[in-house]
């Protein structure tokens, strides 16, 4: 397996779980981790799995993510297997919003071949930090990706 994690921080939580989650996708093969700023435009076909995420600002996206989903031409995640996942607030998903529910929308409309619900991980405090445990939890959703996409590639063989 050929995967990619793309990810947008802010204070480094999502940065951080963007490395957990690529731990529970190495398990099963290569994985490379990429900030937002440094993410392919189109893609090769070579990746078996692609996830992007955030964090969740003003309900949704940051102005980063919505710049490189923006920036991708129409049909450019056509087939592309992906996923979404946020860093959030611990508040009801209707106060706080939810970056992961957007890019997973945008990420339908580009052509890409959305693998699973997305995801939110939970940070706490002014100065955001991660809620312990949220570290096991991404790497245990990047496992279930990687379980998903190999059984789904596996099926259709």
């Amino acid at each position: 397996m050929k995967a990619l994690v793309m990810y947008a921080s802010r204070h480094g939580n999502t940065r951080r779980v963007a490395e957990a989650i690529a731990d529970g996708i190495r398990t099963f093969g290569t994985v490379d981790v990429v900030p937002i700023d440094e993410a392919p435009a189109t893609f090769s076909g070579e990746e078996d799995l692609v996830v992007l995420g955030g964090p969740t600002e003003a309900h949704g996206m940051t102005p980063a993510v919505k710049t490189y989903l923006d920036g991708l031409e129409f049909g450019a995640l056509n087939g592309v297997p992906m996923a979404a996942f946020d860093t959030r607030l611990e508040w009801p998903r209707w106060i706080s919003g939810s970056a992961s529910a957007g890019i997973s929308h945008r990420l339908q409309k580009l052509g890409a071949d959305v693998v699973v619900p997305q995801a939110s991980f939970i940070v706490e405090g002014k100065d955001p930090v991660l809620k312990p445990g949220e570290l096991e939890r991404a790497k245990s959703w990047g496992d279930a990706l990687a379980r998903t996409v190999r059984a789904e590639v596996a099926a259709a063989r």
